[in-house]
């Protein structure tokens, strides 16, 4: 899978929080797939992040985080009706 593909296919999983090299005591929080999703970047195979620490305050990462879950379960709960 390339970038393209990668970053496609991150907005309909869900994902989930982490922190930078600093851990839970740095303000910065980060945001990922809740499974890895893997893209090829030339030789080498990367991991896709939706965003990377020291750019999101932890509770806007929160609120983020928390909106994007909902709506990928109300999606799946509109398919299944």
């Amino acid at each position: 899978m390339n970038y393209s593909q990668a970053k496609e296919k991150s907005l309909l999983v869900e994902w989930k929080i982490g922190t930078c090299s600093q851990g839970e005591q740095c303000w910065c929080r980060t945001i990922s797939p809740v499974e890895p999703i893997l893209f090829e970047d030339g030789d080498f195979q990367e991991e896709y992040h939706i965003l990377v620490g020291g750019e999101l305050s932890k509770e806007i990462v929160e609120h983020i985080v928390a909106l994007h879950n909902q709506n990928i379960k109300n999606q799946s709960k509109n398919q299944t009706d």
